[in-house]
């Protein structure tokens, strides 16, 4: 069976005053079906070169991106969408319009591009600020909007990037419980870029570790926290929580690795 997205070999240098640098070096992973997968790492590993390789906004210098078995190297697809650190909402545009954006562009009826906008506000408990500009919201609604403009062209998979780091911890915990609902009732497939590595156990069912420059993966830890709930506090509580965090932490280089 296909993978849902695979990388191949992928490596990347840039050209910079002292030389060549390289920021990725034959990384090797993958992502099924209804899977949520984080990668996790020191600052300077390349997880941000690796998401825009990713969605095909950069080109890789080596390797290969395939989503079901076919090459989408250095080029986008519909089959993909993805939610960045920042919401980059359109200011002049209410909430509603922002969430429709994506399906605007690909023709669809106004009519009807809103009536599927207002099943997801219901979903992402937004209703009654579908007329409100995104001046007139926090950070989390915000965050809820961008997530909503990503969702409605129903991409099989969701990329995203440091989404929620910079949200106060209380609104971070509840929108990672609602991301991972509605994920998992959907069916997507999640790529989850973090430092975070409490999110990462919390929300992944594999995480991969990248070191510091050149980056590569040294790890990939299968994450089974033996509970079925979706609300973060309670996945926290798992007996292995710690076992993960602290697998992880030494893993990226904190302490010297004990296996």
């Amino acid at each position: 069976m296909a993978h849902a997205l695979e990388a191949i070999n992928v490596s990347k240098e840039y050209s910079t005053v002292a030389g060549k640098v390289t920021v990725l070096k034959e990384l090797n992973f993958h992502a099924d079906a209804n899977e949520f997968i984080s990668f996790v790492g020191p600052s300077g590993c390349g997880k941000s070169t690796l998401f825009n390789i990713i969605t095909g906004l950069l080109a890789p210098d080596n390797g290969h991106i395939l989503i079901n078995d076919k090459e989408t190297t250095g080029s986008a697809s519909e089959k993909m969408g993805y939610v960045l650190q920042k919401d980059l909402l359109f200011p002049w545009r209410t909430v509603i319009q922002n969430v429709i954006l994506g399906l605007e562009i690909r023709g669809v009826n106004k009519k009807e591009a809103r009536e599927r906008a207002k099943e997801l506000l219901e979903t992402y408990h937004m209703q009654g600020y579908e007329d409100k500009y995104p001046a007139q919201l926090s950070g989390g609604m915000k965050q809820r909007v961008a997530l909503m403009r990503t969702m409605i062209t129903n991409p099989e998979i969701i990329l995203m990037d440091e989404a929620y780091k910079a949200l106060d911890y209380p609104l971070k915990i509840s929108l990672e419980s609602e991301l991972l609902n509605v994920v998992k009732q959907q069916k997507k497939t999640v790529i989850f870029i973090t430092h975070d590595i409490e999110e990462a156990v919390t929300l992944s069912d594999r995480v991969y570790v990248m070191k510091a420059r050149p980056g590569e993966i040294i790890h990939e830890i299968n994450v089974d926290l033996e509970t079925d709930s979706r609300i973060i506090p309670e996945r926290r509580l798992s007996p292995r929580f710690n076992d993960y965090y602290e697998l992880i932490w030494r893993s990226i280089g904190a302490a010297p690795v004990l296996f």
